[in-house]
């Protein structure tokens, strides 16, 4: 994947490759003094890009992001972001998480109201594979 920086801040760095159609997010360490307001404000901002470049598949990098997700700043993330991915006609979601981790069974499948694909990994060549593969 050859891409371009979007955007960087103190929490994330937005990533586009235009061949594949995929952006990404690579999460930074001190996400986790992250506010529930500032993630909320980081995710509003991504998902601007992803409607912007129109983008096929996501690939967020979970290695630096020690943010802890409430229950209620979830489901806000469904209604007001996923939303936003359908629309913008995202066709697959990807984390990457550190090698040999334990990935939560919940991280491999979409949540309710979500109508793109959602697979974990703990290899980014893997996830970049599943992004631009076709199908299932």
């Amino acid at each position: 994947m050859t891409a371009i920086q979007l955007h960087q801040d103190q929490f994330l760095r937005i990533l586009w490759d235009e061949k594949t159609q995929i952006i990404g997010i690579d999460w930074k360490d001190p996400t986790g003094t992250m506010t529930d307001e500032e993630f909320k404000a980081e995710l509003m901002l991504f998902a601007g890009h992803v409607e912007k470049r129109k983008a096929q598949g996501i690939l967020v990098d979970v290695n630096h992001f020690h943010y802890k997700m409430r229950p209620d700043v979830q489901q806000w993330r469904i209604r007001n972001i996923s939303s936003r991915y359908d629309a913008a006609g995202v066709k697959r979601f990807a984390f990457v998480f550190p090698k040999d981790s334990q990935m939560p069974p919940m991280m491999n499948q979409s949540s309710a109201g979500e109508y793109f694909l959602t697979r974990a990994f703990d290899n980014y060549g893997r996830a970049i594979a599943w992004l631009t593969a076709s199908s299932g």
